[in-house]
C-alpha cells in the first residue's frame, strides 16, 4: 500500500551496537529528573518528592499492529502515547519512556530510525525523556514493549469514585476503531488486487484514520486539574471501549452508574465513516478502543466551575448506588444493561 522508496540497510550490515549508537544519538542523556540516561547498563533518575507512576504494555505485530497500514514512525508516537495515557489516567504527569524492541530481518536500520522519530515526536509533545531499552532479534513477527514512569502529587485511581459524582468523558468516541476497520477494509482490497502498489485515497477518512494511527493522550486535562486546583475522585483511560471502561470503574469503585446515549460525545466525521462502512455507531463507541480519552468523575458542585476552564469534556451521566446497577438510556429512551 506505499510505494515510497527508502534505503534498506539490513541491521546485521551495522550490528546492534551500532543501532544504538545511531538511535541514542536522537536523544538527551540529561535532563529534569535525568541523571544519566541513555548509554550505560541502566538510567540514573534523581529522587522525586512526588509519588511515582509506573506503566509497561506490549504489542505483537499482527495482534495489535499490522504494517501493512501503520507507518513505523506513526506505530513509534502510538505506542509512547498509549503509555502516557495510562500514566495521565492516574491524574500524573509522565517523566521517563523505555522502549524494547524485537527485530526481525525484514526491518532495516532506516525502518528502525522511523520508528525512533515517532517516539521522538511523543517525547516532545508530552515532555518525555527516553532513558533507554534494547533490541533484540525476533522470529516472524516484531514486538514492542514499553515502560512509561510519571510523577503526581495526588495519584486519582478508579476506585474513588462517588454516588452522586458526574460522569465525564474527555473529546469524542469512537473514531479510533472507525479508522481501523477503514483500513482493514482497504487491506482487504489490496489483498484482492494481489499486493499491488497502490495508493488508498483516505481524504475523506482523514480524521478517524489519524485517531487510529496517532492517538493522543490526554495531557492537557490533567494540566488542567492541577493549574484549577481540580482533583476528580475516579478516573481511567478509555482503550477499550466505554462499555468496559466504564464497568472497570464501576466494579473498583463499588457503585453503579447511568449515563445516557444522546449525551455521548462522538463527531459527524466518526458517524459517516460508520454509515460508510454500513456499521453501528454505538458498536464502535461502546466496545471499540484506543480512543486515548479520559473517564473521569466530578462532584456535581465542580463541573460548572472546571467547565469554565477547561471546554474539551462532556457529562455523560451520573454515579448513582450499586445496586441500581450500570446502565445506559439509549436515544429512544429504552434503558440498557451493560455488561463484559
Amino acid at each position: 500500500m506505499n510505494d515510497n522508496k527508502v534505503s534498506f540497510t539490513p541491521i546485521q550490515d551495522i550490528g546492534f551496537r551500532n543501532l544504538i549508537e545511531r538511535i541514542s544519538s536522537m536523544f538527551e542523556k540529561h535532563g529534569q529528573g535525568l541523571i544519566f540516561g541513555i548509554g550505560d547498563d541502566a538510567a540514573v533518575l534523581d529522587k522525586e518528592t512526588d509519588k511515582l507512576v509506573f506503566k509497561s504494555q506490549s504489542y505483537q505485530e499482527g495482534v495489535h499492529f499490522d504494517l501493512v497500514y501503520t507507518p513505523l514512525q506513526h506505530l513509534g508516537y502510538k505506542v509512547a502515547s498509549l503509555a502516557v495515557s495510562d500514566v495521565v489516567a492516574m491524574n500524573a504527569r509522565p517523566k521517563f519512556i523505555t522502549i524494547n524492541l524485537g527485530l526481525t530481518n525484514k526491518i532495516s536500520v532506516e525502518m528502525t530510525e522511523l520508528f525512533y522519530k515517532g517516539v521522538k515526536a511523543a517525547c516532545d509533545e508530552f515532555s518525555l525523556q527516553l532513558t533507554g531499552g534494547d533490541f533484540v532479534p525476533a522470529g516472524s513477527a516484531i514486538s514492542v514493549s514499553v515502560s512509561c514512569i510519571g510523577t503526581s502529587e495526588q495519584p486519582v485511581y478508579r476506585s474513588g469514585a462517588k454516588e452522586g459524582d458526574a460522569i465525564c468523558v474527555t473529546g469524542d468516541l469512537g473514531a479510533a476503531t472507525c479508522g481501523l476497520m477503514i483500513l482493514l477494509r482497504e487491506k482487504k482490497h489490496w489483498e484482492s488486487l494481489g499486493g499491488e502498489t497502490m495508493k488508498p485515497d483516505f481524504e475523506e477518512f482523514s480524521y478517524v484514520v489519524e485517531k487510529q494511527l496517532v492517538p493522543k493522550a490526554r495531557l492537557d486535562l490533567i494540566n488542567s486539574f492541577s493549574q484549577n486546583l481540580v482533583t476528580p475522585h475516579a478516573m481511567i483511560d478509555i482503550t477499550k471501549g466505554l462499555n468496559h471502561n466504564l464497568l472497570d470503574l464501576c466494579n473498583a469503585s463499588g457503585v453503579g452508574a447511568r449515563i445516557y446515549e444522546a449525551a455521548i460525545p462522538v463527531l459527524p466525521e466518526t458517524r459517516a465513516a460508520a454509515d460508510e462502512l454500513e456499521e453501528d455507531i454505538d458498536k464502535f463507541i461502546l466496545f471499540g478502543g484506543e480512543d486515548a480519552q479520559l473517564l473521569f468523575t466530578l462532584p456535581e458542585k465542580e463541573v460548572e466551575r472546571f467547565a469554565k476552564a477547561f471546554k474539551d469534556f462532556v457529562v455523560i451521566g451520573k454515579v448513582v448506588n450499586k445496586d441500581e446497577g450500570v446502565k445506559m438510556q439509549t436515544a429512544e429512551g429504552s434503558i440498557m444493561t451493560l455488561h463484559y
